[in-house]
């Protein structure tokens, strides 16, 4: 069979058709992702493969890093968080921590809940009913968790569930079909991020679907999950949070099936993010106790991605006293957007006629993404600035001017941030169009963004293509060094926000420089190889792989790895079934299995066999429900939780994993 695969990144959309049987990539294609407009990248790269191969094939598979750069990029939809039974002070201590970044997107339904039923208590459900519409304000996704909601079935997020579609006909996803572990705060967050993710994903889907039509298409379609596994779309666009790390996995997936190497570092530097991943012994590494992806901390089961803030768009910006440096946010390159829009390329040429130096980012432009929508939470000026914006891209001057405002007035970070405006300017890809190693997009405009930036830095433009290229290096070396330590060293849990431990990699990175002529050094090695997938990653890999004593390979068909690991995956499915023993007063203990329902045996053979004949039900019922046809493997395995005593060890708790695993297709 021939399947396509698609993977949606923060700039390019990548496509591949492969051959199912003989495993081999037929064609291949990338084109630029359009945020404005979806349907536009994804058809423009459909339009590069081979129409002989699209009518052969039979089925979708996509991949897309759009909920990762969402998270990284602080976008996404209006989505809340109704939590039950958190007392208020220990939300308050401990909210942060876990990613949620304004409590006012959090509803306190406070309660005294316990593991048993009989003990717990109602919240006030009146009063929650009387506050629940001011709260569901602008609100377009939302996510219920409860404190023990293994223990209890969901039962109060259902009936909170019951009165919010009273009011609102919005996306509603309850944390106990999410996950199952323990922390309701991290679950929490969690779920709110799975509440901000709804919009983006169905847009994603929703613009895919169209352009298939539009190709006379219509295909089964298969989404990419966080462990690399696949999904149907209806399981995607209710639980969009499962693609947090959807893209990067496909990459893994991708350079494990390219490559033969068993020990290696996959790097992955797109346009918006690197995503980093280890395989050792051939096996990924997983994330054990939940995906984190910046602040946000989760207990999304997936592969161990290390995602951090750098791509080919990073944002070159400088300071007051000319010293360049990177944001954490992706811009469109100034070569990209005059491509598509020659006035700013006149606009360009004009600022270096003049000469000019400034403060202010003279040589950036404001793009409307989408259309800013009625609503009284926006400013005078926010919607005056999208109405100018709607006649196309303007300098930062002139947007000013549009709303009669100097430039330094000019506040976008909200418009921004919610994805209405997308700032253009000074990138490493346009720095790549100037050193003659990327030639896609507008040389010219790339050439006038960099000479004003060098005359404002007081430098010139080969120096500062020499900076931005020595600044790149070292974000891959420092956070390269930061993920190998916690990998060799479990338990050091070093944080890509700690200042003391990013200076002193920085010092251990130009000592690394150094070599020979440094008078102390410390020297990290690894035998590990560097697979660099993602476009650019080629130009910079070999020498990070040498600083770490080991050498990079660029597989074949590197650029479009991420395509190649949608369409090679497999539904995989991890069933959970919980065997506690309980009623300790007696003289032998008897044994809950929290299952669907909770049902109590008095022998522990009994219980765990009913477990695993739950758990396998559940997880065939889950694999065929994502995908999967024809003949499934299926294999049991048993954790355990016990404390130790001086007598022995005492039984807390058995987890029955029923894994099954099954291929796409027909069967």
């Amino acid at each position: 069979m021939i399947g396509i695969g698609i993977d949606t990144g923060g700039t390019y959309t990548d496509a591949v058709v492969y051959e199912m049987e003989k495993q081999q990539v037929l064609a291949s294609g990338k084109s630029l992702t359009t945020k404005e407009d979806l349907k536009i990248g994804i058809g423009n790269v459909l339009k590069k493969l081979p129409e002989e191969y699209l009518r052969k094939c039979g089925m979708l598979a996509l991949s897309t890093t759009l909920a990762t750069n969402a998270c990284v990029e602080g976008k996404g939809g209006r989505g809340k968080l109704i939590l039950i039974g958190i007392p208020k002070k220990n939300f308050q201590e401990t909210y942060a921590s876990y990613g949620i970044d304004d409590p006012q997107d959090v509803y306190l339904l406070e309660c005294d809940l316990y593991h048993s039923v009989e003990k717990s208590q109602q919240p006030d459900w009146e009063r929650f009913e009387k506050e629940l519409p001011e709260f569901l304000e602008n609100c377009d996704g939302l996510s219920i968790v409860q404190v023990f909601a293994r223990e209890h079935h969901g039962a109060y997020e259902k009936k909170a569930e019951e009165i919010v579609k009273r009011y609102r006909n919005l996306p509603v996803i309850l944390g106990h079909d999410l996950f199952q572990d323990l922390n309701a705060v991290k679950r929490g967050a969690g779920a709110l991020l799975n509440a901000r993710l709804v919009p983006v994903i169905c847009e994603f889907l929703a613009a895919v679907k169209q352009v298939f039509r539009d190709f006379h298409l219509e295909l089964p379609t298969i989404i990419v999950r966080s462990d690399g596994s696949l999904m149907n779309e209806e399981f995607a666009g209710r639980r969009p949070v499962e693609t947090l790390l959807c893209g990067p996995a496909a990459s893994v997936v991708g350079a494990v099936h390219l490559t033969e190497e068993p020990d290696a570092v996959i790097v992955d530097i797109g346009g918006t993010t690197t995503d980093v991943a280890i395989v050792k012994d051939g096996v990924p590494k997983k994330a054990e106790d939940g995906i984190q992806i910046g602040s946000w901390k989760t207990f999304v089961k997936g592969l161990y991605v290390d995602t951090f803030a750098l791509g080919g768009d990073t944002a070159v910006h400088y300071d007051d006293e000319g010293n360049l440096y990177l944001e954490d946010y992706r811009i469109i390159p100034l070569c990209c957007l005059a491509k598509d829009h020659p006035e700013v390329l006149e606009k360009l040429r004009k600022l270096q006629e003049e000469k000019r130096i400034s403060e202010f980012y003279l040589h950036e432009f404001l793009c409307l993404q989408k259309e800013l929508p009625e609503s009284t939470v926006y400013t005078k000026v926010e919607r005056g600035l999208c109405r100018a914006l709607k006649t196309g891209p303007l300098s930062l001057e002139e947007a000013a001017d549009a709303v009669d405002r100097e430039i330094y007035e000019i506040n976008t970070a909200r418009l921004e941030k919610e994805g209405f405006i997308l700032r253009a300017g000074l990138t490493p890809t346009d720095i790549m169009h100037l050193r003659g190693e990327f030639e896609a997009f507008d040389r010219e405009a790339a050439l006038y963004g960099a000479e004003f930036v060098a005359r404002s830095c007081g430098i010139d433009k080969d120096e500062l293509g020499r900076v931005v290229y020595d600044l790149i290096t070292e974000k891959l070396f420092c956070n390269l060094a930061r993920i190998l330590l916690e990998f060799e060293y479990e338990g050091l849990a070093l944080t890509q926000k700690s200042k003391d431990l990013d200076d002193f990699l920085k010092v251990l990175y130009r000592k690394a420089r150094q070599e020979k002529n440094a008078f102390f050094g410390t020297i990290f090695r690894t035998k590990a190889v560097f697979v660099g997938i993602g476009a650019p990653t080629h130009i910079f890999l070999d020498e990070v792989a040498g600083l770490f004593g080991t050498h990079a390979v660029i597989p074949p068909h590197a650029a479009v790895a991420n395509a190649v690991g949608a369409i090679v995956g497999n539904v995989t499915v991890d069933a959970q079934v919980i065997v506690k023993p309980v009623n300790f007063q007696n003289a032998s203990p008897d044994y809950m299995v929290l299952g669907e329902e909770s049902v109590v045996f008095e022998e522990h053979e009994e219980a765990l066999a009913f477990a695993k004949e739950e758990a396998l039900r559940k997880a065939v019922r889950q694999a065929r429900s994502r995908g999967a046809t024809g003949e499934l493997m299926e294999k049991i395995e048993i954790s355990k939780k016990e404390s130790i005593l001086k007598l022995g060890s005492l039984l807390l708790e058995e987890t029955v994993h029923a894994i099954v695993q099954g291929k796409i297709g027909p069967g």
